[in-house]
């Protein structure tokens, strides 16, 4: 069996990411400054037009193997730094979050997007995992498998599924370090990212919609 099987068809397994401190090397951050990328390109200019902050950018495994090495991509969310814009937009197709697949960047020195109620931290390695497995700890990051939703309304789902999305990634405040957030940024909660998956390979990544406790 494939791992793109195991991950986005039968959904038996998921690759997840934890949180750790920032001394930890590695591509993959929450908090702290945006990407490079989006201080070489205009096209997203409108992020601070529209008073953007960063939130987190994760390194995509493998594409090709789908194994926990990575690849050459990543996604990249921005959430409004008004809380209540985005709590009145927060299901598809109005969520206000703002998601990109992009190439590989590493951090900015510049603190344009920079929240200030977020303590950077690193996320480590992907590692695979079995849906249903205990382990002792919550991961931050987790990609294919099935979700772990807090509410499970149709409204939720019904305009994603009506356009041909499915579960991509889940990003989940409970696996927040201690001292890492001032203020959870989704009360609590998890935000959802959907894709389109065909022919063994996801486009059009979205933010779904999140939830909060």
């Amino acid at each position: 069996m494939s791992a793109w099987t195991d991950l986005f068809e039968n959904r038996t397994h998921s690759l997840v990411m934890y949180s750790h401190p920032a001394d930890y090397s590695s591509p993959s951050w929450i908090g702290g400054n945006a990407p490079a990328f989006f201080y070489d390109n205009s096209g997203f200019a409108f992020l601070r037009e529209q008073n953007y902050l960063f939130y987190l950018s994760v390194t995509l495994p493998d594409t090709d193997s789908m194994e926990p090495v990575l690849g050459q991509e990543m996604i990249s969310v921005f959430v409004p730094a008004d809380y209540e814009k985005y709590l009145e937009n927060n299901i598809y197709p109005t969520c206000d979050i703002q998601v990109f697949q992009h190439p590989a960047s590493p951090e900015s020195a510049l603190e344009t997007y920079t929240n200030p109620g977020l303590v950077k931290h690193n996320l480590t390695e992907w590692t695979w995992v079995e849906d249903g497995a205990i382990t002792d700890k919550t991961c931050l990051v987790r990609i294919g498998g099935t979700p772990r939703f807090i509410q499970q309304e149709d409204s939720y789902f019904t305009a994603l599924q009506q356009d041909g999305y499915d579960f991509f990634i889940q990003i989940d405040e409970e696996g927040y370090a201690d001292g890492m957030v001032e203020e959870y940024v989704f009360g609590y909660g998890a935000l959802y990212l959907f894709a389109k998956f065909d022919d063994g390979k996801w486009s059009d990544p979205i933010a779904g919609f999140w939830q909060y406790s």
